[in-house]
């Protein structure tokens, strides 16, 4: 009788160490998820005579323009598809920056 609760009590002990280490590593998931942030850092960018330019990688292996005119308030996304050797501009969308705005306010 006295080895059958011996082997009760550690058997528990066990399942509590186990309970134990899954919930520090389950807080320590959380913490690390919650500083994750994605980020994107701009390639180049140039601002000259009413545009601002800036260059930005999409994550697959393409690049993308981001022309903004400041005269007409226009954000204007271009796709290029091989940065580093010959390419061409894609237009992808453009949107005038008041409307945005003002939908995104909503």
């Amino acid at each position: 009788m006295q080895k059958r609760y011996q082997r009760i009590n550690m058997k528990d002990q066990s399942t509590n160490a186990l309970w134990a280490s899954a919930f520090v590593l389950f807080g320590l998931i959380l913490f690390v998820a919650n500083k994750h942030t994605p980020t994107v850092h701009a390639d180049g960018a140039i601002s000259n005579n009413g545009f601002t330019m800036v260059t930005s990688p999409d994550g697959r292996g393409t690049d993308l323009l981001y022309v903004v005119d400041d005269q007409n308030l226009v954000l204007m996304v271009y796709d290029v598809q091989n940065p580093q050797g010959e390419s061409y501009l894609n237009p992808v969308v453009a949107w005038s920056l008041p409307a945005m705005f003002a939908e995104a306010r909503k």
